[in-house]
């Protein structure tokens, strides 16, 4: 049997385990079912809204909308911190004007400014897409420094001993180099997209995922609650797949790849 069969066999097993526990706590009167509803209860909730995601034009648009913030967060998150962060790596003077400030925003509560940037750009998607990418930002940042930073010094002799330009060192030797560092923080970062996105919801919203779990806690329906949680992790996973599938594509020489292939 392989290790992947292996692994996906262990999950099942726990995941069996758990939730038996968790239904014969819950149908025996050990937790109240408003707190902590039944994984039956949730999994009828979660039945219901897949089923009227394309029924119910209400529930697609949320989903829609939610991915959108998402997504966008992510690339313009993602896309500043490759750029800022190449500039930081090559440029001294960069590095120690962007630094400070960097280090300023990723310390900085993401609730906190949630408000602030709807009191700024209103309740539309802007706000949301913003926050996922101020989020997201960061690990993005750190990764594409660290891997362009990670060149050896015998590589740049070479490309300096064949006269290459600083763009042409750039491109060819630092930015395939730093690339499974990216790909490792774009990870990371669609999963926080999802999180910016859903916080923003949260701070200011009329439609969205997040909108609907706050309306279903308000009316304490707790297994619809689980519904759309489970909804939005389900984005998040499927965007981090593709996220990953991509990673395999582009950099399939590196040796991460190649163990995951194997696994």
């Amino acid at each position: 049997m392989s290790e992947r069969a292996k692994s996906a066999l262990t999950f099942l097993a726990s995941l069996v385990v758990i939730m038996g526990a968790w239904e014969y706590v819950s149908r025996s009167g050990g937790v109240n079912p408003i707190v902590v509803p039944a994984p039956s209860s949730i999994a009828e909730a979660i039945w219901f809204v897949i089923t009227n995601l394309f029924s119910n034009l209400a529930y697609w648009q949320d989903t829609w909308i939610t991915l959108y913030e998402i997504v966008f967060g992510f690339l313009l998150g993602s896309g500043t911190a490759i750029f800022v962060g190449s500039l930081v790596a090559e440029f001294a003077t960069a590095r120690r004007i962007v630094i400070p400030y960097t280090i300023a925003l990723n310390s900085t509560p993401k609730i906190a400014i949630a408000p602030l940037f709807v009191i700024w750009f209103g309740f539309g998607a802007m706000p949301k897409i913003l926050i996922a990418a101020v989020i997201c930002f960061f690990p993005v940042f750190v990764n594409t420094v660290t891997g362009l930073q990670s060149t050896e010094e015998e590589e740049l002799e070479l490309m300096a001993s064949i006269r290459a330009s600083r763009w042409q060192t750039f491109l060819r030797l630092k930015l395939p180099r730093s690339a499974p560092f990216v790909f490792a923080s774009l990870r990371t970062a669609m999963a926080f997209a999802a999180i910016g996105a859903v916080i923003g919801e949260f701070a200011g919203a009329q439609d969205g995922l997040g909108f609907q779990i706050e309306f279903a806690a308000a009316r304490l329906e707790t297994a619809r609650l689980f519904a759309f949680l489970f909804v939005v992790s389900l984005l998040a996973y499927l965007l981090y797949s593709l996220i990953a599938y991509t990673e395999r594509k582009v950099i399939f020489w590196s040796a991460t790849t190649r163990m995951q292939r194997l696994q």
